[in-house]
């Protein structure tokens, strides 16, 4: 572990999780992400030209305001997020992860609130996460990992759209695509010399029966909790089970 790496990382959590939570708040509804929106008590403020909702830097009001919860708990859950992969993984793959860990929390935050998972979140993830992962894989010399990226995100898509296809209410289309992204991160660090596909579907299986077991248990006691049956995001189970495996890959591998 390089303690300075730790710390680099956190502080850059300090940073991004503000920016996430004005993704959560507005992308949902495409609103623009600069400047303020009717009847918002506090719109974003501008860090180097990207925008923002830090709670800690307004003290968590605003205009005698209190701020949203949620906004410091998306801020300390990416803080630490950030800092537990910056303690596992080298520091170049690490700049694909953080892009990966970011993501996974910006559409589970959305997917509880809203029940859904925007393609504005998932299509310009995967459109990052391709060349970067694809550029890694060349600085390991290995074009194989790669290719064990592509079986990965190509598997996870496979194995959710079935069931999607089949009861359409029962696994969103959503979900699906996120697998795309999530898919092609644990192919990626599933592939090892010889094991161009068995190893990548070996860890999609485990981050899949993963986020099913957390997805059945969430279920259960949120059905409890309202007493209300019916429909209860999937996404951050599956988000939490693609993040758990990804970071005991090295252990799983073939």
């Amino acid at each position: 572990m390089d303690a300075v790496v730790v710390a680099a990382s956190g502080a850059l959590g300090v940073a991004i999780g503000p920016v996430l939570n004005v993704l959560i708040d507005r992308v949902p509804s495409k609103a623009p992400l600069r400047g303020p929106r009717e009847g918002e008590v506090c719109p974003p403020v501008s860090w180097l030209g990207i925008p923002a909702q830090p709670w800690l830097l307004r003290q968590g009001h605003a205009a005698d305001c209190p701020l949203p919860r949620r906004w410091l708990a998306v801020d300390g859950l990416t803080v630490v997020a950030f800092m537990v992969m910056a303690a596992r993984f080298p520091t170049l793959e690490l700049v694909a992860l953080l892009l990966l860990t970011a993501s996974l929390i910006t559409v589970s935050v959305i997917d509880l609130q809203l029940l859904r998972i925007p393609d504005r979140i998932t299509f310009p993830t995967l459109a990052l996460a391709v060349p970067l992962v694809f550029a890694l894989s060349l600085h390991r010399d290995s074009t194989d990992a790669f290719g064990a990226a592509l079986v990965g995100s190509v598997s996870y898509f496979l194995l959710l759209f079935v069931p999607h296809f089949i009861y359409p209410k029962g696994m969103g289309f959503g979900d699906v695509k996120l697998a795309l992204v999530m898919g092609l991160y644990l192919g990626w660090v599933g592939w090892s010399p010889g094991y161009l596909t068995v190893g990548p579907i070996r860890l999609v299986l485990y981050a899949l029966i993963l986020g099913c077991a957390v997805g059945v248990v969430f279920g259960v006691v949120a059905q409890m909790v309202t007493r209300r049956r019916g429909a209860f995001p999937f996404g951050p189970a599956l988000a939490l089970g693609c993040l758990v495996i990804v970071y005991f890959a090295r252990d799983l591998r073939l």
